[in-house]
């Protein structure tokens, strides 16, 4: 897809934050309050995706890879396969180094550098029949140098997946193995890589007691949560799993809120003010409870969206970014909320 085909879409200058973002005092059927770039006059662009990856460093946004076709098409060259960052206080979207098309991949940030983890790429070309498959590929991103850098591979190919740092690890959870068709083989294993070693090599974590994909994987509190999916043979879950590192355990978490049966599939979470919250395909803001044990709904989303990105901005703004809605379709604006 060339640049001028490419989809507009909003980005909110922090600076206008505290003027535009009223103070939030909302009962939980309220909808969160939201500023969009087109009222500061800020043109950006990016594709308009869902299954990629995106991360916030420092003041920019990133997003790599992910599908730019309708609802279930895939083919080559509708995945993404650029590196676009716009910076957070106004301007102009750039692309950065290519890499593989990709989408269903995870996108972490760690000192600087964002690493690039599987994914699958569509081998076939449009209207040709479908032909996916996952990768194991996984590269670092220098910002400063603005290269990708190939790291060791996953030890098997896997997307639909999710991961988080804790510390100077990433972990890396979920997912299946595309071989060609647009069924896999569901992954029982789970997976880590020290960023701290001169080579880092993926080491393997104690099994996890689930198997799903189109989940969410958010780092709190020390520990690594994962949330909501589908399991097989293809039923969505509203499960929460919980990684101990210090003590290498699993447990399970408290299930998701809100109705219908798809509230888990292709959510999107993150923590940040030491709360964890996650937006789900019906539009819920949910909150987790400082005990751990149940999930509070706090809000409405401005958009309901599914296989987007929820990123902090800070303690007091989440950022949302692509994704889809079943009635409308993918969405090319930004948007910037306030949360409780």
């Amino acid at each position: 897809m060339s640049l001028m085909s490419i989809s507009k879409f909003a980005l909110l200058t922090i600076t206008a934050l505290a003027m535009t973002l009223p103070a939030l005092a909302l009962a939980a059927d309220s909808k969160v309050p939201t500023t969009k770039s087109t009222e500061h006059g800020i043109e950006a662009h990016t594709p308009a995706v869902t299954s990629f990856g995106a991360v916030i460093a420092g003041n920019q946004l990133y997003v790599y890879g992910g599908n730019m076709a309708g609802a279930h098409s895939y083919s080559n060259s509708e995945q993404g396969r650029n590196l676009y960052s716009a910076n957070l206080k106004g301007g102009a979207w750039t692309k950065g180094e290519d890499g593989p098309p990709l989408q269903g991949l995870a996108l972490v940030e760690h000192k600087g550098k964002l690493y690039r983890i599987g994914g699958f790429t569509a081998q076939n070309a449009k209207g040709e029949e479908h032909k996916l498959e996952s990768q194991a590929g996984v590269a670092a991103y220098d910002i400063a140098t603005k290269k990708w850098t190939d790291l060791a591979p996953l030890p098997e190919p896997r997307s639909s997946a999710d991961a988080a740092v804790i510390g100077d690890t990433i972990y890396v959870v979920g997912g299946w193995n595309l071989k060609g068709g647009r069924s896999g083989d569901w992954h029982k294993t789970a997976w880590k890589l020290d960023l701290t070693q001169a080579k880092p090599q993926w080491q393997s974590l104690p099994e996890p007691p689930f198997q799903r994909r189109a989940i969410s994987v958010a780092a709190h509190n020390g520990k690594l949560y994962v949330i909501g999916g589908m399991q097989p043979p293809g039923s969505p879950s509203r499960r929460t799993d919980v990684f101990d590192p210090a003590t290498g355990k699993w447990t399970e978490g408290p299930e998701l809120l809100g109705e219908g049966q798809m509230t888990g599939f292709g959510n999107s979470s993150f923590a940040t003010g030491g709360k964890l919250y996650v937006s789900t395909i019906n539009g819920d803001l949910e909150r987790l409870s400082e005990d751990g044990k149940q999930w509070e709904i706090i809000a409405k989303m401005p958009t309901a969206r599914f296989f987007h990105r929820m990123l902090p901005v800070d303690d007091k703004h989440l950022l949302v970014v692509g994704g889809a809605n079943m009635a409308e379709g993918k969405y090319d604006q930004v948007e910037i909320i306030a949360i409780p």
